[in-house]
């Protein structure tokens, strides 16, 4: 057999490997798209220190959780950017997230995209002790408060 009939022999085989490879991984995808994906373990809430600690136009950020406080209350913020899911960075009075530069206000809601929507608002509630703890898993409608003291 000739060198060039060996080459192309090579050739035709590591175009087939490639081809299979690239099936192979373009099924795997179509799988998880279609099934939904692996299950993800439940996110815990999240303890967000002391309401009196955060002044009117604060922001403390917990992890993937971000806390609010404007003139309407206290709020929580998933820091989950609904675009591919990579975390937002409090900076320059708004969150900006890094990978694609979708920009979201103080109050979660989308300045510019690529995201076609806001920040998820959580759940905010109250401890005993007076600590407030944010639920990652029970979602809010945006405009829901929470008093910014125990009493009011």
């Amino acid at each position: 057999m000739s060198q060039r009939r060996l080459f192309l022999k090579g050739l035709i085989l590591a175009a087939w490997a490639g081809l299979v490879a690239a099936a192979g991984l373009g099924v795997g995808a179509l799988l998880r798209l279609v099934g939904g994906g692996t299950s993800r373990a439940a996110e815990p809430p999240v303890r967000l220190g002391q309401a009196q600690d955060l002044p009117l136009g604060g922001v403390r950020v917990r992890g993937r959780v971000a806390l609010v406080r404007d003139q309407g209350g206290l709020f929580a913020l998933e820091l989950v950017c609904p675009h591919l899911g990579c975390r937002p960075e409090w900076r320059e009075g708004r969150f900006l997230c890094p990978c694609h530069g979708s920009r979201f206000a103080r109050d979660g809601s989308l300045q510019a995209g690529p995201a076609t929507r806001g920040l998820r608002h959580l759940r905010l509630q109250r401890a005993g002790d007076g600590t407030l703890v944010a639920y990652p898993e029970q979602p809010v409608k945006p405009g829901r408060r929470l008093a910014a003291s125990p009493q009011g």
